[in-house]
């Protein structure tokens, strides 16, 4: 059976989840907040819905708690702030991985539009997949200022923050705060730099009563994620810090809780996890059949990547492809993941084709492949959990409303 008709097979089945637009995602929920916050932006009834949550409030709060799946809040106990607050169950894009959903809350557009298409891209500016975060080329780690690459060279879709018409800081963990990423989308918006999980209540309270216009706060925390590739989802380690952080976010309602004007706390996650099939995980070397039809080290994610193949060679590597890694990984066209709107529901734009390349392959349950040239192996063997995959786990993440002002 052709790999597009197996997928369609496991859609149907449901042990992956199809991009759907009908469902309401993480896109639709910036939209939303972009319109609570004064912005034009195109939006539909999921957006305008998330927007009337918000529109009332004098301050909104959005919280990224990376990784944090809908499978992970239904397992907390029936207390929890996080799954006391949640009202239901959204989808994240895809591929369901950081940078791709970061930029779609930057940008409020689809990876097929905004063309960030995993943690490593492929750029055409330097031929070769770019970290997106770091702003590197992945095969060497040199800055991509230095090549020549502007930040606006990587990301070039227009940003959303810098047209909202309230009062907007991001908050951050200190690593990353000054980063050419974080700069790019906070734009002139104050940023608000935290040192441990524990500061983000001081540092979001704090940043709320002391403002004096209506006011949107974008609060970052890198928890459950960092935790869960350590040592596992469902693991005690990401338990802890997963019930700290229900915590934190209790306490920020708690206290905010007399704030005038109200308070609307939206807490959403830009993917799941899922726990890695240790005799399912896989590298590619340079120096192996299947990389001689390669014309660049292939990109993507660890359960997605993308494979930019030197011409009149497509069907040879197709049956490479299919012999070593056919039980674990989908193989598809380029022309089929646009055909099939897996990026999003409208067409790819050619700058997202060009960084496509040629083919998609996309894991079917718990199997994990890089490429051995970057730089992060022991990393990578050591890991427990991961995601970028289209699997229940990966792609259903929380939508969750707390605040003060409003009834439930």
């Amino acid at each position: 059976m052709p790999d597009r008709d197996q997928l369609l097979e496991a859609f149907t089945a449901g042990s992956l989840l199809r991009p759907d637009p009908t469902y309401m995602n993480v896109v639709d929920v910036m939209r939303g907040v972009a319109l609570a916050c004064g912005a034009d932006v195109s939006s539909d009834d999921h957006a305008k819905a998330i927007a009337s949550h918000l529109r009332d409030a004098r301050h909104v709060i959005l919280v990224l708690a990376d990784g944090l799946g809908v499978k992970t809040v239904d397992r907390l106990a029936r207390n929890a702030w996080l799954r006391r607050r949640m009202l239901r169950a959204i989808r994240a894009p895809f591929p369901a991985t950081t940078p791709v959903a970061i930029t779609s809350l930057a940008t409020g557009e689809y990876p097929a539009q905004h063309a960030i298409l995993g943690w490593w891209t492929y750029l055409p500016q330097v031929d070769a997949p770019a970290t997106v975060f770091a702003h590197e080329r992945a095969t060497d780690n040199r800055s991509l200022d230095g090549l020549g690459v502007t930040v606006e060279g990587l990301l070039p879709g227009p940003r959303l923050l810098p047209r909202f018409t309230r009062d907007t800081a991001l908050i951050m963990p200190a690593g990353i705060i000054d980063s050419a990423f974080t700069r790019w989308m906070a734009g002139d918006a104050r940023r608000i730099r935290y040192h441990g999980q524990s500061e983000i209540v001081s540092a979001t309270v704090e940043r709320v009563r002391r403002a004096e216009q209506p006011t949107f706060t974008y609060l970052y925390t890198p928890m459950p994620d960092t935790v869960a590739h350590e040592a596992g989802i469902d693991s005690s380690a990401a338990a802890t810090v997963i019930d700290a952080l229900d915590a934190h976010l209790e306490a920020i309602e708690e206290s905010l809780a007399e704030v005038q004007g109200g308070v609307r706390i939206l807490v959403i996650a830009d993917h799941g996890h899922l726990d890695i099939d240790g005799s399912a995980r896989f590298e590619v070397r340079d120096d192996e059949p299947l990389t001689t039809h390669l014309r660049v080290p292939p990109a993507g994610d660890l359960r997605t990547q993308y494979w930019h193949v030197k011409p009149g060679v497509h069907a040879e590597f197709e049956k490479q492809f299919r012999a070593r890694f056919g039980e674990h990984f989908l193989l598809l066209s380029a022309a089929t993941v646009d055909g099939l709107r897996l990026l999003g529901p409208a067409p790819i734009t050619p700058e997202t084709r060009t960084r496509l390349g040629d083919y998609l392959s996309i894991a079917r349950g718990a199997a994990v492949l890089r490429y051995a040239g970057f730089p992060g192996r022991d990393g990578y063997l050591r890991m427990r959990s991961s995601h970028s995959g289209l699997t229940p786990a990966e792609i259903e993440v929380p939508l969750i409303l707390g605040g003060s002002g409003f009834t439930r």
